[in-house]
Parts: structure tokens; C-alpha cells; sequence
């Protein structure tokens, strides 16, 4: 077993370049370091307290100081000269602002100490030990020149603290058949049956043998590097269970212990308490010779303080490099470079096995045993042919997702499915709808024998985005070279720029987006808005991405949740100029890197912004007698677009595509479109309720709705005060009312009308 001694500490800056830490202990009276830094300092305290216990653990103090409070002490002291005996004044005092640290004994009596002197003191009353204490500095420093006495001069800042050091117990041994822990409450054994179900490790027999080798070793440590979802923690688990089979007799020494960042300092919220329970891990894990497995390299670097410096990775590392601890940790490539940016110490003392990716065959082979093993034990038949169709779907739409992980949990999700449904067999058309619901795509794309038709994507388009003839095309190229498998697939699904002015139908163009490529997600995760106003700010890019060693941003969340979605940017001219550099990236490889080197794709996304660009003033404002808009806003300038974003942004852009100003004949089908979705409202449909509006109400309507500047936008707030307002009222007085209802205008009360029709 081991000691554990909590010692407070007291740090103060004793220099330009250095500063001072004192054990605020008098068994310690003269332990005090100094350094460049805290941390190198403490570890000088905790390398002398495992020498003792080596050599003299005789020296080895309970602590006797407890409850400690810092004071700062304010007096002053005359300096003086010595010369052959004499004393010589100064005029001018000093002024002293010196730390004082006071508390308790074990026995409760009150103790003080003056760090920066190194002078304990006992004292008898909670008011009384201020004027001992500047009693006893003045003492100390009096008869002192201003260069003797500027060394005690006001401190720099002064910070009290807690020091946890575990010292092992000579002679002491583990029961291992019995006691783990506190191993067992931060970490899994890779024997228990958690992880009996663990993922085979098809077509991974040579990294198998190459980590089994290196685990089999007395000293080394290893990262296993590899992107998402190729195997790594299976890999990990095969090789420890081949080793302890191999070097433990009867299994009664349990080596390899699998846990995350998160967990080991799951609980953990005092100064201290997490070193403290590593340092105990640490220590049973050196006397069962074994290996802390690590899911995670990122969260290493990202737990356990505010900086890298200060990481559970950094705590790690001087006992990596002392071999008195081994781990295993798995790492994307990005995440290993990033954390050899941060921390090259501890990813120096790492010996690497990378994981390529499978090839096209590979990965076929993969399939077709996963599919042959579920036929063995899940009484469906899974046959060779639709596990093939799995990988030409994934490959088609997610050709960025590293086998077999995902894959394979999809495969399971069909089969568990087809358990559910009582479905004996796993046929093509069964895994193509299980596509669908996975990913929210539409049947045409995930169906081999549902054709895609132009038509009605071209009459869909139309009939939600009314009077935007051109924008509906160009928009509709974009979605035809997806459906037909024509898009980049190593970029996102496209990156377009819907320019015009407000409330011409940008929005609804991308409402109409997500309710064609993605029918078959909730309607609320088929877009993600951002608006980019509240990212123009100093902190924009960390918003964006989320804290350098935080959590990651609510996009990053939401885009690795559902990858299938549409990223709409609204006015994507407010953004910082920050924000475009990170887009950058996204519009060329689809990728978003972030300072941990946490990688996440929007190849599966399709990207629009939204911008009020050129939308310059024009005309004069209301409806001209031949049925055209003479609108505040002419149409968009294109030069105006162009001339605003960088080259090497505007270059990424897919296609550009412009919304025109509304006219007067264009409110009056949109109003008509409003007032039909009316009628799909739970009031009416529920109720045996059909609404008939008379051309002259939908007039009014769109007369009030339509605003010279701000389009169609006000045109709900319309609906809603000529015809919803008032039909509610009127249903209110007459609750009994079933069948057809007549909508008017009423020009003469100038109100609208309601009676039943029969």
C-alpha cells in the first residue's frame, strides 16, 4: 500500500523568471524550491519524498498543519548600514507586504508560518497572531541593508494550495484475486464481460500479432493510430486477451485495464483529488505489471486542467519516460499530430501502430463474413448479395466512414430489426429501406429499382418556391448531379450562395432542400442555422469550433450526429473574417479540423449561405396598374457579390444563384399557398373542417402582406390578422360548425366574413 501526504503549499513569484514553493509544514521547515515554473517545482518536492522513502523514510512527518488560511501582512522596517560596528539608519522606511499562512495542529492548537522567512510560530488567540507575526519579520529583518531587504520586498502573486504525494509502503504486495480498486472504479478489466461481445478483427491478423507483440514486452507503450471506426479498440482487445492467455497462468492477474479520460476523473472536484486516484492507479497497476488502456488520446490532453500543460496527458508523462507506467491509447492521425504539437513528451515515448484503411475488397470480404456470421447465429438468412448493396450505399453516400465500424453496427441494426419484424431473411430491399431511415435520404436514392424522376423534382421546386423561376433551376442542377451520383464525393453535396433581397424566398428555397434530400429525418434535423452575425466577434473562430481544450462547439455536436443534413449560413457577410478561413477547408475537402485535431465531415451535408449582397434601392415604392411591383430593391448586382468575398473563397462556391424582388401577381400565389397549409391545421382537419377563401379575402391578404422592402416576409403576420384571428373567434361562437366554411371580405365593414356551406 501507500501513504498518502497532503501537504499545503505556498507559491509566490520570487523573481522575474522564477518562483518559489514552500511545505507549509514545520516537520518540512526548510523544504522550499525554487524554479521557472510551479509544476517543476512541485515535481522537485514529490522526487524528494520518494527518495526518502527509498532512503531515510525516518524523515518521513505526519502532516501537523491543518485548516491553513493565507493572510498578507502589512508593516514596515527602517534599513540600516554596518561599517566597523556602527549602525547607520536610513531616513525612509520600507513598506512590507509579506504572506502569512495560518492554521490548526493536529492538536487544534493555532499555528502560523512566514513562507518567504521559512518561520514557524505558535500562538494563542484567532487576534492575536498578527502582531506576533510582524513582531517576528521585524525582527528577522531588521539591522538589514535595502539590498539585503529588497528580496522580501511585496511579492509577486501569492496562491495557497494542496500537495497530494503518494509514497509506496516498502514490502507491501496486491491480492490480486481480490482487492482492484480503486483500479476496478475508473477502469474495465478487458476480460469481463463487457467486452466479450466485442467486434471480430476480420482482415487485422498481422496488427493483431504486431500489438501483442509490443504488449508482450515488459516497458512499452503504444498508440494505436487509425481514423474512426477501423478497428482500433477491437484490435486492442484481441491482442490483450491473446497476452494474458499467454503470461497468466489460471487468469488470476488481470493486466490490461481499459477506461477513457473522462471516467478517470469522473467525481473529481477538489485541487488535487484526480492526481491523487492516478497515483494510486498508478501504483496498483505497477504491482500487477499492468497496462491502463485508453480510449481516447484527445481527451487526455483536454481533461483534467485549463491548458495542455496541465493535462491528465502531461501527468502521464514523466511516468511514462521513468517506465513506471504503461498504456495503450487509440488516436485519429489528426489527433496524434495535434497532440505531438502540444505535448511532444508524451508522444515521444509512444511506440505507434498505424491502421490503414481497407480497400474496396477488403472491405467486401468484411461484409460478407459479418453477413455469414449472423446467418450462423441470428437465424436470418444474410445473404452474400445484400451485403454487398450495405457497401454500395456506403460507399456512395458515406464514402468518408472507415470500415467496419459504423458499417458492421449497421448490419447489426438490420438484423435486430428483422428479428423484431419476425423477418427471416436479409433482402435487398430490406437493407435499402433500413438506408433510408438511417440516413433520411429519399427511396429514389437508396432504392435500385425506384427511378428518379426530373419532373416531379422540378414540380416540387415550383410549387414551394413561387416566382423564383431561375433560382428553382439552378437550384435543381445542384440536386439532379447529386441524385444522379455525379457530385465530387469527397467535397460536401454542394456549396451554394442564395443572394436577393429579404423575403423573397432564400429560406423557403432551403426548407424546400431539406423536405426533398432528407424526407425521412424530423423535420427539425434537417437543417442547421447559423447565423452568422454572432460569429463576427474576437472569439468567433472559438465558437465555431469550440474551446481549444473544451468540449466541441454545438455545429461540430450536431454535424457528427447527423452527418445528412443541410448547413444553412444566414447572411453569410456578417461573418468574421476568421470564419471564412475555416470555411475554406470545409468547401474544398468537406472536413473541419479542430485545434485538437478532432475531425468531422460534411461530405454527407449540403451547404448554403444566405446574403442581402447587392440588393441595391431601385424604383418607386407600390404596385403599378399593370399588375408589376414597383419595388424599393431592384434586382440583385452580381458585381457586388463578387467584389465582396475573397477570390480563393468565392472560387469554392458551387453556384451563385440569384432571388428576384416579388411581384404583385407573385404575393397573391404565395398568400394562397399560406392559407392552404392553414388548412392543415389541427382545428380545421381534425374537425371535419374544409376553409374555402374567396379571391377577393386573398387579395386583401396579399395587399397587407407585402411590404416594398421586406417582400413576403410580413405576409404570415397577414394570414394570421385577416383570417386566423378571425376564424378562431368565430369557431369560438360557433363550436358546432362541421363541413365547408366560406371566407370573405367584407369591404364595406372592412373585416372578413364567415357562414357555413352547404
Amino acid at each position: 500500500m501507500a501513504t498518502i501526504f497532503r501537504l499545503p503549499i505556498c507559491t509566490w513569484q520570487s523573481g522575474r523568471d522564477t518562483v518559489s514553493v514552500r511545505v507549509i509544514d514545520d516537520g518540512y521547515d526548510d523544504l522550499t524550491v525554487t524554479s521557472k515554473t510551479v509544476k517543476d517545482a512541485v515535481g522537485q518536492i514529490k522526487e524528494y519524498f520518494g527518495y526518502l522513502s527509498k532512503t531515510d523514510s525516518w524523515r518521513l512527518f505526519d502532516p501537523d498543519f491543518f485548516d491553513p488560511e493565507l493572510r498578507i501582512l502589512k508593516f514596515s522596517v527602517l534599513p540600516e548600514y554596518n561599517h566597523s560596528g556602527r549602525r547607520f539608519p536610513c531616513r525612509d522606511a520600507m513598506q512590507f507586504r509579506m504572506p502569512c499562512v495560518i492554521g490548526k495542529r493536529e492538536n487544534e492548537s493555532p499555528v502560523g508560518c512566514l513562507p518567504s522567512l521559512g518561520i514557524f510560530f505558535d500562538y494563542h488567540r484567532e487576534d492575536s497572531y498578527e502582531k506576533l507575526a510582524i513582531h517576528i519579520a521585524q525582527r528577522v529583518l531588521s539591522g538589514k541593508n535595502p539590498r539585503e531587504l529588497s528580496r522580501f520586498l511585496n511579492p509577486g502573486p501569492v496562491e495557497l494550495e494542496q500537495l497530494t504525494v503518494a509514497v509506496k509502503d516498502p514490502g507491501t504486495r496486491l491480492d490480486t484475486k481480490r482487492n482492484y480498486q480503486p483500479l476496478s472504479d475508473v477502469a474495465d478489466h478487458i476480460g469481463s464481460d463487457t467486452f466479450r461481445r466485442s467486434s471480430n478483427t476480420w482482415e487485422r491478423e498481422d496488427e493483431v500479432y504486431q500489438l501483442a507483440q509490443l504488449l508482450g514486452e515488459e516497458s512499452a507503450s503504444v498508440c494505436i493510430v487509425g481514423p474512426p471506426g477501423c478497428g482500433k479498440t477491437s484490435i486492442l482487445i484481441e491482442a490483450a486477451r491473446k497476452v494474458e492467455r499467454q503470461q497468466d497462468s489460471g487468469g488470476e492477474r488481470r493486466r490490461f485495464w481499459i477506461t477513457s479520460g473522462a471516467r478517470l476523473i469522473a467525481g473529481m472536484r477538489w485541487l488535487g483529488q484526480w492526481e491523487e486516484r492516478l497515483e494510486e492507479v498508478i501504483r496498483q497497476l505497477a504491482q500487477i505489471e499492468g497496462v491502463l488502456c485508453i480510449e481516447n488520446l484527445s481527451e487526455l490532453t483536454r481533461l483534467g486542467g485549463k491548458e495542455a500543460e496541465s493535462s491528465l496527458a502531461a501527468f502521464f508523462a514523466p511516468y511514462l519516460q521513468y517506465q513506471e507506467l504503461r498504456i495503450v491509447v487509440e488516436a485519429t492521425p489528426e489527433e496524434f499530430d495535434a497532440c505531438e504539437r502540444v505535448l511532444p513528451g508524451l508522444t515521444d515515448r509512444l511506440q505507434i501502430i498505424k491502421l490503414n484503411p481497407f480497400d474496396s475488397e477488403q472491405s467486401k470480404q468484411i461484409l460478407k463474413l459479418a453477413a455469414e456470421n449472423h446467418t450462423r447465429n441470428d437465424k436470418v438468412v444474410f445473404g452474400p448479395a445484400s451485403a454487398t448493396r450495405i457497401f454500395a450505399l456506403f460507399q456512395r453516400f458515406q464514402p468518408y466512414v472507415a470500415f467496419p465500424g459504423k458499417v458492421i453496427q449497421f448490419v447489426a441494426g438490420v438484423v435486430d430489426k428483422a428479428n423484431i419484424d419476425g423477418v427471416g431473411e436479409i433482402t435487398i430491399p430490406l437493407v435499402e429501406d433500413a438506408f433510408s431511415r438511417y440516413s433520411g435520404l429519399p427511396g429514389f436514392l437508396t432504392h435500385s429499382d425506384e427511378p428518379f424522376d426530373p419532373e416531379d423534382m422540378v414540380s416540387f421546386f415550383s410549387r414551394r418556391v413561387i416566382a423564383q423561376p431561375a433560382a428553382v433551376s439552378a437550384t435543381i442542377r445542384t440536386v439532379a448531379k447529386f441524385a444522379t451520383g455525379l457530385n465530387d464525393p469527397n467535397r460536401p453535396i454542394g456549396v451554394l450562395l442564395f443572394c436577393g433581397p429579404t423575403g423573397v424566398g432564400k429560406t423557403q428555397m432551403v426548407r424546400s432542400l431539406g423536405d426533398y434530400l432528407f424526407p425521412n429525418r424530423p423535420e427539425n434535423e434537417r437543417i442547421i442555422r447559423l447565423d452568422m452575425s454572432e460569429y463576427a466577434g474576437y472569439d468567433a473562430s472559438e465558437r465555431l469550433l469550440g474551446k481549444r481544450y473544451g468540449q466541441p462547439s454545438d455545429l461540430i455536436k450536431r454535424v457528427r450526429a447527423n452527418p445528412f443534413c443541410i448547413l444553412l449560413l444566414d447572411e453569410i457577410e456578417k461573418a468574421g473574417d476568421e470564419v471564412f478561413d475555416i470555411f475554406l477547408s470545409v468547401f474544398e475537402e468537406g472536413r473541419l479540423t479542430d485545434p485538437l485535431g478532432r475531425v468531422s465531415s460534411f461530405q454527407s451535408s449540403l451547404i448554403v449561405m444566405t446574403s442581402n449582397l447587392g440588393s441595391g434601392a431601385s424604383g418607386n415604392i407600390g404596385f403599378s396598374g399593370e399588375g408589376k411591383s414597383e419595388t424599393a430593391v431592384g434586382k440583385v448586382d452580381p458585381a457586388a457579390v463578387t467584389n465582396f468575398f475573397r477570390p480563393e473563397f468565392f472560387n469554392r462556391i458551387d453556384q451563385t444563384i440569384y432571388f428576384d424582388p416579388l411581384e404583385r401577381d407573385s404575393i397573391f400565389e404565395i398568400a394562397k399557398k399560406e392559407i392552404g397549409e392553414l388548412s392543415k391545421r389541427e382545428g380545421l382537419a381534425d374537425a371535419n373542417r374544409t376553409l374555402d377563401v374567396s379571391k377577393a379575402l386573398i387579395t386583401r391578404i396579399a395587399e397587407a402582406g407585402f411590404d416594398p422592402v421586406y417582400g413576403a416576409r410580413p405576409l404570415q403576420r397577414a394570414v394570421e390578422d385577416y383570417l386566423t384571428i378571425p376564424l378562431a373567434k368565430w369557431l369560438i361562437e360557433n363550436p358546432k360548425v362541421e363541413g365547408r366554411i366560406s371566407a370573405t371580405w367584407d369591404r364595406k365593414a372592412k373585416r372578413t366574413a364567415f357562414q357555413p356551406k352547404k
